[in-house]
């Protein structure tokens, strides 16, 4: 068993390593398409970092294990939601924005209800309803990258005070010198970060597998709990370093735009490998995922206006807590 836990973790550390890699590589082809970077944190750093739950998923599925499937997107999305973006309004007040408010986490909660709807629907995660969750991926991600580039193409931000330039012209100068090696190496860190991401994923999925066999535990435990942590470190880096940096659009935008992509990518893709089961004591877990985000836009209009404080975020982290205490006691 001590073996299987090395593997783990060498397999969580290839799944980060990956995953940033994959994020940095993204990243820098988004900006050179013109993104703003409000837009990267929801799109392109939101699908990076929710990659290795999207490779383990779609293992999982192919093994045979949907359980730790369904285990891993709605443990991973409980982390996201009130550990992580928790922790984040811990280290600093985190502003909720307009548009997250009565877009994303509205967008957020249709798919967890939809994702239920669908499995609900005899039993079982079809490749044709596999197929409707990513035509409601591909639908977010386009309008929210056209919304992304009339905002960039708006001119609000501010011009370079000495040079009277736009920043974004000074960085594009710079950026046409190397702009074939730039763009170059930026795809070699996508593909670098998928192959590892692919190594990672099967270290994780079947030592776990071992270990909960020789323990006894089901695979739903082991995809609540040790699969959806470990998964979801990227997001969690991410959104603490954010947070520390005082970006906190990034902080927010990448938890919404992560869990909109668990919900819809990483069961999507899994579900045209292979029909996923789907047990009904997820029904308990995706609907306390819909409340607590409702809960999340209902911080903006108690306390302080538009904005996730300190004491709310402790408040989080504390459900989070009562809730990983409850499943693996229930």
């Amino acid at each position: 068993m001590l073996l299987q836990l090395v593997f783990i973790i060498i397999g969580f550390a290839l799944l980060i390593w990956g995953a940033d890699l994959l994020v940095n590589g993204s990243s820098q082809i988004a900006a050179r398409v013109g993104l703003p970077d409000r837009v990267i944190g929801l799109t392109v750093v939101a699908v990076g970092t929710a990659m290795p739950e999207l490779v383990v998923s779609v293992v999982s599925a192919v093994d045979g294990h949907a359980d730790m499937a369904f285990g891993n997107v709605a443990g991973s999305c409980m982390a996201n939601l009130l550990l992580i973006l928790g922790m984040s309004a811990v280290i600093t007040r985190l502003p909720l924005a307009r548009h997250t408010q009565r877009f994303e986490i509205p967008v957020s909660v249709a798919s967890v209800l939809l994702l239920m709807l669908l499995s609900n629907t005899g039993g079982t995660l079809t490749a044709l309803e596999g197929v409707i969750l990513l035509v409601v991926f591909a639908a977010f991600m386009g309008y929210t990258v056209f919304l992304g580039l009339r905002e960039g193409d708006s001119g609000h931000d501010e011009l370079d005070p000495e040079t009277q330039i736009h920043p974004h012209e000074l960085e594009d100068e710079d950026a046409e010198e190397d702009e074939p090696r730039g763009m170059h190496v930026s795809i070699a860190l996508v593909l670098i970060g998928i192959v590892l991401l692919k190594f990672g994923a099967d270290h994780v999925v079947d030592n776990s597998v071992e270990i909960a066999m020789a323990l006894g535990i089901s695979e739903r435990i082991i995809g609540l709990t040790v699969i959806a942590l470990g998964t979801c470190l990227p997001e969690l880096v991410t959104s603490v370093v954010a947070a520390f940096k005082g970006n906190t659009d990034i902080a927010v935008g990448n938890v919404v735009g992560s869990n909109i992509t668990n919900v819809l990518l990483v069961m999507g893709v899994p579900a045209l490998f292979s029909p996923i089961g789907y047990a009904t004591s997820y029904n308990l877990d995706f609907a306390l995922l819909a409340l607590f985000s409702v809960v999340l836009v209902g911080f903006a209009f108690v306390g302080t206006k538009h904005t996730m404080t300190r004491r709310e975020g402790v408040f989080f982290v504390f459900l989070y807590v009562v809730y990983i205490v409850a499943s693996a006691v229930l």
